[in-house]
């Protein structure tokens, strides 16, 4: 018998967190994506976090599972959003945009919705596995800071 140690397919692994189901997409991103909360004309809305190194909460796209959807399935303008905002400690697949991380290293956000590692920003997360040679946006699992 085969122990799985995260659950298959989905972006939260573990740990706290608080849902929020209630606010629609105001752009394109996928699960896994590190979000922000916007004002769209008194309208609230998500999309991809934007502020490279800056302060994020650690907010993220999780996959529809109210629609039977996995990780690779993305949200559209409108769609209403399951987001995670992940406490301390909680375990997430979250997306990366570059090459090499290992375990150990400290992420930021990339200003894009991915993770980077830290350079003199805010750390959101710590890698919990390494990714070498990775290309384009690639899934690490990772732990909120």
């Amino acid at each position: 018998m085969a122990i799985v140690k995260y659950p298959p397919n989905t972006i939260w692994l573990g740990g706290n967190m608080t849902v929020v189901n209630d606010v629609a997409a105001g752009a394109a991103f996928n699960p896994g994506h590190l979000l922000e909360r916007y004002n769209s004309s008194g309208t609230p809305l998500f999309r991809k976090h934007s502020g490279a190194a800056l302060a994020a909460t650690a907010t993220f796209a999780l996959n529809q599972s109210m629609l039977n959807k996995g990780v690779d399935d993305p949200y559209n303008i409108g769609d209403l959003v399951e987001a995670g905002i992940m406490a301390k400690g909680a375990t997430v697949w979250a997306l990366i945009g570059v090459l090499t991380v290992v375990q150990g290293d400290k992420l930021e956000s990339a200003g894009n919705g991915t993770l980077r590692i830290l350079t003199a920003g805010f750390p959101v997360a710590i890698a919990i596995e390494g990714k070498v040679g990775a290309s384009g946006e690639t899934r690490v699992r990772v732990e909120i800071l």
